[in-house]
């Protein structure tokens, strides 16, 4: 019984990214990886790790519904790094979507704001066609650099999702911008 109620969002992308020629693997729970991200009113539903490429492993975060609001869910892609970020230098950065019309209206541009201390990686992002097309499909999108949790980065979307092999090149294309402006810092 408990296996019906179970949340298969996490299941659900692993088999979304195998059927993309993606060998994922769910992980047993409990990793330090599920820590990432993940604030008091989320909880994580697990691991996903990634055989191949530079987004090594998938945390899914969610936050269960209430009577006055619809549950959420996170997903957290992690991209490790064994260079040393100083912490007084942690980069984050996020997307900003303009709409034709603000809330409802068709996304029709993609900018990346915040903190990326010189890199030019807002820039560099904000030009892309491809990942402002990622960004268009999935949902917001937020960089963030690690140095105690875990030696790297995440990218993070607001929301799930179905990904498509376009999608996954352009995730695969912003780490490969993560990991080459990362060494400016």
């Amino acid at each position: 019984m408990k296996e019906f109620f179970r949340d298969k969002t996490r299941d659900k992308l692993a088999q979304n990214l195998n059927s993309l020629g993606v060998i994922a693997v769910m992980s047993e729970r409990n990793r330090l990886e599920e820590k990432i991200e993940n604030a008091w009113y989320q909880r994580s539903l697990g691991i996903i790790d990634i055989a191949e490429g530079l987004v090594r492993w998938i945390n899914i975060l969610k936050k269960d519904g209430s009577k006055n609001s619809p549950p959420r869910w996170w997903v957290i892609l992690g991209i490790p790094d064994e260079r040393p970020v100083p912490d007084h230098k942690t980069l984050d950065i996020k997307t900003i979507r303009k709409k034709t019309f603000p809330i409802f209206g068709n996304v029709v541009d993609v900018t990346w704001k915040g903190s990326d201390y010189g890199t030019g990686l807002s820039e560099t992002l904000s030009n892309d066609e491809d990942i402002k097309s990622l960004a268009k499909n999935i949902g917001n999108l937020t960089i963030h650099s690690y140095s105690k949790e875990f030696q790297g980065w995440t990218l993070q979307v607001d929301r799930r999702f179905t990904l498509t092999n376009h999608d996954w090149v352009a995730i695969q294309k912003t780490a490969e911008y993560i990991l080459s402006t990362a060494r400016i810092l």
